[in-house]
């Protein structure tokens, strides 16, 4: 039996890597007709040979360059095919490879002299084929709940795209957006994947629980440390182009955001646990219930705030990289701007985690039913 399901699952998992490389070549396509950006198009590579010319940009980078021959996939001179000659950085980390895709670019001098330049992999196709892999496979290997989970963190997504981004962009205050778009989105995610309704709301107010000690620990750190807000290129450059948007507050918001899928795995975890044991013993005692649930939740924390602290730094490694290399002093080090806003956020993400379970466990001494036969 657990052969033929392996089997089964296997040809599903290469079913879906062939519908997936599909569905990608097919929205390639799509939008390469559809592609109508002026003095740029998207070509194919059918020979690269580096040119012996070399020259210097006004900044002094070294230039290389390449004498290409590439078939246009896009425009009116979709099909042709022709030689040109473009330029870029020698310190570029774009390899020019035949037989793929990339973005030409040309810019157009008054003296009429058209400099072509190659600024990117066409590399759309292979992204949609990846995240509809993804998506088929978690649907496959975990079934309707891997599905309801998908479902829940498309909604999620939307939520934040369509529904928090744009009220912070009109002007809105950005900690209650964030604190009303987490609360549909964690409404959302437990309705999809918490099969026993008395244990919804559980569930709920230990993560917006979570949410708020996240916050609450955000927010003396960024008061106390005097945080701008600037400490990524991102924020910085934000700023300075759409000016008198409260970043301290968006910082504040990135920061609970940032907590809510881990703080909310938690929660549904103690829950779940509690509710097991609710079922297996229905006169279980309210102290042991609670010994039950914080027990749970001490074993889930040490990986989840591992996980949760490693998540920030893999974000960040470059700029660790560059700092480690410099050799700073522990004052400045712990001092700089940068360092400190990925401190706020790691520590306001353990504290929002830490929370959840007790905060978690009191909701569900207060509002679950002991007799049950439903399934979480």
């Amino acid at each position: 039996m657990n052969r033929k399901k392996t089997l089964k699952t296997t040809g599903a998992m290469l079913l879906a890597s062939v519908l997936a490389w599909a569905v990608g070549v097919g929205v390639g396509n799509i939008v390469i007709k559809a592609w109508d950006y002026e003095d740029s198009w998207v070509v194919r590579l059918e020979a690269v040979r580096l040119s012996p010319v070399q020259g210097e940009s006004d900044e002094g980078w070294l230039l290389q360059s390449f004498d290409l021959l590439v078939t246009f996939l896009s425009g009116e001179s979709a099909g042709d095919s022709g030689s040109i000659t473009v330029e870029q950085l020698e310190e570029s980390h774009l390899k020019l490879s035949s037989g793929r895709s990339y973005i030409l670019m040309a810019d157009r001098f008054p003296d009429g002299f058209v400099q072509y330049s190659v600024t990117d992999r066409f590399r759309l196709p292979w992204v949609i084929s990846f995240l509809l892999f993804s998506v088929l496979s978690v649907c496959i290997i975990a079934g309707w709940t891997g599905a309801r989970a998908v479902m829940g963190l498309g909604i999620s997504l939307l939520v934040l795209v369509k529904g928090f981004v744009p009220a912070v962009l009109a002007g809105y205050p950005p900690v209650p957006c964030a604190m009303v778009a987490l609360a549909v989105l964690s409404a959302v995610t437990i309705f999809l994947v918490v099969r026993r309704p008395h244990c919804r709301p559980v569930v709920f107010l230990g993560t917006m629980g979570g949410a708020v000690a996240a916050y609450t620990m955000g927010a003396s750190a960024n008061w106390l440390w005097q945080l701008t807000g600037l400490g990524s290129d991102g924020a910085t450059l934000f700023a300075s182009t759409f000016p008198g948007y409260d970043m301290r507050g968006i910082f504040l918001a990135s920061v609970m955001v940032g907590s809510i899928g881990a703080v909310l795995d938690v929660a549904i975890s103690v829950t779940s646990a509690m509710a097991e044991l609710a079922d297996y013993d229905p006169s279980i005692p309210k102290p042991r219930l609670w010994k039950a649930g914080t027990s749970v939740g001490r074993e889930i924390l040490g990986s989840m705030i591992n996980t949760l602290i490693l998540a920030y730094f893999g974000t960040s490694l470059v700029m660790t990289m560059m700092m480690v290399n410099s050799e700073p002093s522990f004052a400045f080090l712990f001092n700089d701007p940068i360092v400190s806003q990925e401190l706020v956020q790691s520590l306001a993400g353990t504290i929002g985690l830490l929370l959840t379970v007790p905060m978690t466990t009191l909701a569900g001494l207060w509002l679950m039913k002991i007799k049950t036969t439903d399934d979480l």
